[in-house]
């Protein structure tokens, strides 16, 4: 507020009046800085380039993962409690996502439940086609898309008819080292 308030001052000195001089400090502030990985990411997925970028035309409805950990008690399913799909370049997403698992105790007390978290991050690229391709270490993991709807023809009588149009869901699975995500995605 400070900082704000003195260049302001410098700038109503030097002859702005202080309408103009304020949008101009308020022009400079800084912006939301772009993810560090977006260079990487589109080298990384150069050779699955689209002509056009499209929006993500599917939700995640949830999901589960097989997580292998150092200790028996942690290790296990988890439950997908969370997830977010944010943009990094053109057509190439970053997949935020945390799972819990409940600790099961072996003796009935009035402690509180208390649940094992991980949190998992993936990149992936989709162009809104057919094939979803997701960033695993170094590799590519490529999930085919047969079809995003179901088409039923309803016929009512010899001369008229319905067509519907039906979007399905969809279960996908990739595994990560000691790690197998379990998502299922409802297209939209």
């Amino acid at each position: 507020m400070r900082l704000f308030i003195k260049v302001l001052i410098v700038l109503v000195c030097l002859g702005a009046s202080p309408a103009l001089a304020a949008s101009k400090v308020l022009r400079t502030s800084p912006q939301a800085a772009p993810d560090p990985n977006a260079a990487g990411l589109t080298e990384f997925f150069r050779t699955e380039g689209a002509q056009t970028p499209k929006s993500l035309d599917f939700q995640i409805q949830g999901g589960y993962a097989d997580i292998r950990t150092d200790l028996p008690e942690s290790s296990g399913r988890y439950f997908l409690a969370g997830q977010s799909v944010t943009p990094v370049a053109r057509d190439i997403y970053k997949l935020d996502m945390t799972f819990k698992k409940k600790y099961q105790r072996d003796v009935i007390d009035y402690n509180p439940e208390y649940f094992f978290t991980q949190q998992r991050t993936y990149y992936f690229w989709y162009d809104g086609g057919k094939q979803l391709v997701f960033k695993l270490g170094g590799s590519k993991k490529v999930i085919q898309i047969p079809k995003k709807e179901l088409t039923q023809i309803k016929v009512q009588t010899p001369e008229t008819y319905t067509v519907q149009h039906t979007k399905i869901q969809m279960d996908f699975k990739f595994q990560d080292g000691g790690t197998t995500v379990y998502l299922q995605v409802k297209f939209i």
